[in-house]
Order: structure tokens, then C-alpha cells, then sequence
């Protein structure tokens, strides 16, 4: 056979051969189980990596755990505008799903305008402890959640700074507790709920700030919740938003030099920004339905009221808020005597007993200029050492001041929103702890830089191992004790707790609400009402008792609920069936039934309250009560 046959030979064979191999199926490959020893190691890691911060959060939640358990053992229901916000949670499931926030009196700057705070947000939260389960449990979700957000805040402090900044971080959370109200630590009221959720919001934008694009969906879900919780958060929002995307612009820069180099720059930020706007188009979707249903809607009104204003309190107002936030005492250090002081402290309006508004000392002003001048040094020795982490947090922390003393200076003059300063200037605890924190560490990392060398120097000549043994030792002897010191110092703050300011109306208000859930059959339509203005002892246990009825199925209308409850709730000249009627005082109510009568002891003195009902003959037809004095 010449040499072209025997090719011809062997390429056909070569193809038989081919054919033949794609035709047989594919051996099996066992999969080997994951090595034991492997995996138990990469738990161990993990469990390394996961088990300090949860631990120094825990410690740091001390306080918030305690209130929300006194709170659960108190037997707790949302009375005055947590009634309100418990009942809009329970319209989040259902057909007339609200699209705004809670009511806002800043509103009232504009005669007759209807203004809520931006978002429903805080209403997701607690829609499903708000229909399942006991009522209070809605209280232990808004404690469960104040965790997380301390637990989160923490780990973040470790990422960025490792053991030592987490340590100081869960020691001054847990201190700053005691200049909030005991019960803003497991609160639904609007700006309560606002606090922890911004205070790991700030330390997400300084994260995203230094380059952690994948916290992008995360900031942008804890963002989107603050601002709709309430306005008050609006300015530090924004300040925490910017530095985080000049953060991201300078990283993403660096990448793009890198990726001409031929050097990877780490992770792409793109797919996540894409999740984070996929993430505020969700949050922020309700609102935009209401600004689109309803003219003018809910933003135009928030930004008319912005510009309509009228009178502010000035600038002075404004400094003494940026003084009482940072400079000595800070309020974050401090224990108030009553949780509405802040008004007072920034001197919006006269302390009862006195007849001159207060300012803070000289020595106060002298420390909160020199703290402020510290933020702008540590600002500018970051940017000399290329640490950008350390500028991130400084200007967070200086733009945070501003926020502050911009939104205390810009408040209106009238006396019933000036006192709104006794809360709103609450969030001015988280900026000074974070103030004091960044001005801390940034001393830290310059002390350590400087003996650095002489560490060096005094182990020279001991072994690798010998120094490594020495290091680890020490390192667990100073975490054990700062976790510790962060138990001690919850705990001690835990102690000093005060009862709930509406402990008092808890009891009485189940026993009214089970005596009317007795009386009255669900799925009904009532019309809810009171004789006269109820006293300050008992208007608080209303909008409570209102919330059972709704959770007992009924349908509870009356006149001037649109301003607060929306459509849904406003009499108008719907029908109804039953008359409820809640009367101050132990009199009688003609062709009306007796339910149900408490007696409500606290810092206003003894108050009666009793429940009547009646149920109407005939339905059908539009009615006006007869019992509306």
C-alpha cells in the first residue's frame, strides 16, 4: 500500500474511532464529600470572623434588650401616635395600603395643608406583628430590629477598624443609650424608630466611602427607611449619602488607573449600584404613587413647606445644637431628666422655672470649637497619608455638625414646632458619639504609628513563634476584658432605666379594648367617638383602643381621621352599625350601654374612662350620630 492509502487508512480509522467515542456515554465521576477536617477549619474561620462583633453588639444592645423586655413584661400597647402607626401597619396587607408616612405637624407652617412624613417604610416593618401574633409583639420587633442595626453598626466598626475601634464603638453605643428615653429603645413612634437605623447608616456610607461596593443594596434600603421614618433625618441622610458617593467615585477612579496598568482594582461597582437602584425603586415607589394619584402630593407638600417656613430660630440656635451634640458634656455622655430637654438645652424655647432661655457654658463652646478644629486636622493629615478611610470618617463627622446646626437654626419660630426640638435633636447623641469616635481612633492610629518601631525593637531576637504566642495571648486577655467593660457598661445603663411614660394605660386600655371585642362582633362597621376632649391621662389610650378594634376586625370610623389615618377611616356619611362611645368621667349616657369603666393613676393625677356602646337599629342609609357633642 502506498503512503496515501495507509493515510486514508488511518484517518478513516481515526474517524471510526471518533464516532465511536461520541457514541459511548461519559464515565461517571464520583464526587468526593468534603474533607471533614477542611470544613471544619473553614466553620472555625468563620466562627473567628462572625463571633466577636455578635458578641460585642450583643453587649452593646444591653439597654435595648432590657427595654423591650420590660416593655413585653409591661404588658405593652401603642398608645397616643403609636396607635396610629400600629393601625397603618395593619393596613400595609390589605386593600387601602398607605403610600405616605406618618402625619407631620411641620405641615402647619401652610394653612390647611395635610403633610406626612416621606414614606410607608415604618409601616412595612411592623405589618405582620401588627396582624399575627400578640400586640406586643410589635414593640419586640422594633427592639429586635434596634439590634441588628447595633450588631451591624458594630461589625462595621471592626471592618473598618479593626478589634480596638469595635470595642470603642460597642463601650460608647451602649453608654449613648442613657441620653435616650428608655422608651425610644423598642419604639414605633416615627422618630424613635429613626435612631439605630441611622446610627448603622452612618457607618454604611463611611464603609461605601471607603470602597465596600457591595454595601451599596443595604445603604440604600437602611437610607431609604430613615428618611421616611421621619424628616429630621433628612439633612445627616444626605451628608452620609454625598461623602459615601465621593468616596465611590475616588474608588472607582483608582480602579480604572489600575486597569490600565494591567492590575486588578477589586470588585466592579456597577452590578451594585445597579441593586441599590433597584432597591430604592421599591422603597420609594409608594410615594411616587401618591405624587402622581393626588395634586399637589405628598413631596410637593414636603418641598413647599421647606420653602414656606416662615420665621427660624437663627443661627444661634443652630450653634448651641452643634455645642450640646459635641462639646463637654456632650448629650451622648449625659442622662436627662426628662426626654424633652433638648429643646430647652438649645434654647428654642424657656425652661419651666426659669425665666431666660438657657446656652450652653463658655467652656462648652471653647470645647466644641477645638473638637470641630481636630475634625479638620485629622481631615487633612488623612489626606497627607493617603488614608482615606480616616478622611471619609471626618468628613462625615464635620458634615454631620452642619446637618445639625443647619436643621436646629432653620426650625420655625412658632412655639408648638419649636418644641418638636425636644426630639428631633435626639439623633444629636449619634453625632457626637461618632464625632468622638473618629477623633479617638484617628489618636489611636497616630500613637500606634509612632510605637510601632520601639514594639519592634523590644521583640528583636525572640523566635516567630515565641512573639506570635505572646501576641495572640495578649490580644484575647484585652478582648476579654473590653467585652467586659461593654457588659458592664450596658448593664449599668440597663439599671437606670425609667417605665415607659404610658405604663400606667396599658392595663386599663386591654381591659377596655377586651370588653368591647366582648360587646361588639368583628367585621362590623363602628362609629368611634369621644364625649369631649379626653384629659392628658387618658387621650393616649384612644388611638390604642381604636387599633384593637381594627385588629378585631371592625372597621372604625370617625369624624377627622383623614388627617392622620387617611380616606379609609374618615366618617364622611358612610353607614355604620354599631356606636362606640369613650366619655371621661363615671356619668351616664342615655339609650347607651356600659361596657366597661378604669381608673387610670399617673403623673396627671386619677382619671375615669368608660366605654359605651349602642348598636343602630337600621342600616342602609347615611346617618349622622346623635351622641357627637
Amino acid at each position: 500500500m502506498n503512503i496515501r492509502g495507509q493515510a486514508a487508512t488511518t484517518a478513516a480509522a481515526s474517524a471510526e474511532g471518533a464516532a465511536v467515542g461520541r457514541a459511548r456515554p461519559l464515565p461517571r465521576v464520583s464526587v468526593r464529600p468534603p474533607d471533614a477536617r477542611r470544613l471544619a477549619l473553614r466553620l472555625a474561620a468563620l466562627l473567628r470572623r462572625c463571633a466577636p462583633p455578635i458578641a460585642a453588639g450583643l453587649a452593646a444592645s444591653i439597654p435595648v434588650l432590657a427595654s423591650t423586655i420590660n416593655a413585653v413584661n409591661a404588658n405593652w400597647v401603642p398608645a397616643g401616635d403609636d396607635g396610629i402607626i400600629a393601625t397603618r401597619g395593619w393596613d400595609v396587607l390589605s386593600a387601602h395600603t398607605p403610600n405616605v408616612g406618618q402625619y407631620s405637624e411641620a405641615g402647619l407652617v401652610i394653612a390647611h395643608q395635610i403633610m406626612h412624613s416621606p414614606g410607608p417604610m415604618l409601616y412595612w416593618l411592623i405589618a405582620l406583628p401588627a396582624r399575627f401574633g400578640s400586640v406586643t409583639s410589635i414593640a419586640l420587633t422594633m427592639g429586635i430590629a434596634n439590634t441588628l442595626a447595633i450588631i451591624g453598626t458594630v461589625a462595621l466598626a471592626r471592618r473598618r477598624g479593626g478589634l480596638g475601634l469595635m470595642f470603642a464603638a460597642a463601650i460608647g453605643i451602649a453608654l449613648m443609650c442613657q441620653s435616650l428615653p428608655s422608651e425610644s429603645l423598642h419604639d414605633i413612634w416615627n422618630p424613635a424608630a429613626g435612631l439605630f437605623p441611622f446610627l448603622l447608616l452612618i457607618f454604611l456610607g463611611w464603609s461605601v466611602a471607603c470602597g465596600d461596593v457591595g454595601l451599596l443594596p443595604i445603604t440604600a434600603l437602611v437610607a431609604s427607611f430613615v428618611v421616611q421614618t421621619h424628616l429630621m433625618y433628612g439633612p445627616p441622610t444626605a451628608v452620609v449619602l454625598g461623602v459615601a458617593a465621593v468616596g465611590l467615585s475616588g474608588a472607582w477612579w483608582r480602579r480604572r488607573r489600575l486597569a490600565r496598568r494591567g492590575q486588578r482594582g477589586g470588585r466592579r461597582a456597577w452590578p451594585w449600584a445597579l441593586a441599590a437602584l433597584a432597591v430604592a425603586a421599591a422603597c420609594w415607589t409608594p410615594p411616587a404613587i401618591d405624587q402622581i394619584e393626588n395634586s399637589p402630593g405628598n413631596l410637593t407638600l414636603l418641598v413647599r413647606t421647606i420653602e414656606h417656613r416662615g420665621p427660624s430660630l437663627g443661627s444661634k440656635i443652630g450653634w448651641n445644637a452643634v455645642v450640646d451634640s459635641i462639646g463637654v458634656p456632650p448629650w451622648w455622655l449625659s442622662v436627662p431628666a426628662t426626654e424633652w430637654d433638648r429643646k430647652y438645652d438649645v434654647g428654642a424655647l424657656v425652661r419651666p422655672g426659669t425665666t431666660s432661655a438657657s446656652a450652653p457654658s463658655a467652656g462648652a463652646n471653647a470645647s466644641a470649637t477645638v473638637i470641630l478644629a481636630a475634625l479638620g486636622v485629622v481631615a487633612a493629615l488623612g489626606m497627607l497619608v493617603l488614608r482615606w478611610d480616616v478622611v471619609g470618617a471626618a468628613v462625615i463627622a464635620f458634615g454631620m455638625c452642619g446637618a445639625i446646626g443647619a436643621e436646629a437654626a432653620s426650625n420655625p419660630t412658632s412655639p408648638l414646632l419649636a418644641g418638636t426640638l425636644g426630639y428631633t435633636m435626639w439623633w444629636g447623641s449619634e453625632l457626637g458619639f461618632f464625632v468622638w469616635l473618629v477623633l479617638a481612633w484617628a489618636l489611636w492610629l497616630g500613637l500606634s504609628t509612632m510605637l510601632r518601631p520601639r514594639v519592634r525593637r523590644a521583640l528583636h531576637g525572640r523566635s516567630w513563634r515565641t512573639a506570635r504566642r505572646g501576641r495572640v495571648a495578649a490580644l484575647g486577655a484585652a478582648s476579654a476584658a473590653c467585652l467586659g467593660a461593654t457588659i458592664g457598661a450596658g448593664v449599668a445603663v440597663a439599671g437606670t432605666q425609667r417605665a415607659d411614660s404610658h405604663v400606667y394605660e396599658y392595663g386599663p386600655t386591654r381591659v377596655l379594648a377586651a370588653a368591647l371585642a366582648r360587646a361588639i362582633p368583628s367585621a362590623t362597621t363602628i362609629d368611634y367617638l369621644t364625649l369631649g376632649r379626653l384629659p392628658l391621662g387618658t387621650q393616649p389610650m384612644e388611638p390604642a383602643i381604636r387599633f384593637f378594634l381594627v385588629r378585631h376586625g371592625d372597621r372604625v370610623l370617625a369624624p377627622g381621621s383623614l388627617r392622620r389615618l387617611g380616606a379609609y377611616y374618615e366618617l364622611y356619611n358612610r353607614p355604620y352599625r354599631w356606636e362606640v362611645l369613650l366619655v371621661n368621667g363615671p356619668g351616664r349616657v342615655h339609650r347607651m350601654t356600659l361596657v366597661a369603666r378604669v381608673r387610670v393613676s399617673d403623673g396627671w393625677g386619677t382619671q375615669t374612662l368608660s366605654a359605651w356602646v349602642r348598636r343602630v337599629p337600621r342600616t342602609g342609609a347615611p346617618r349622622t350620630s346623635t351622641l357627637r357633642p
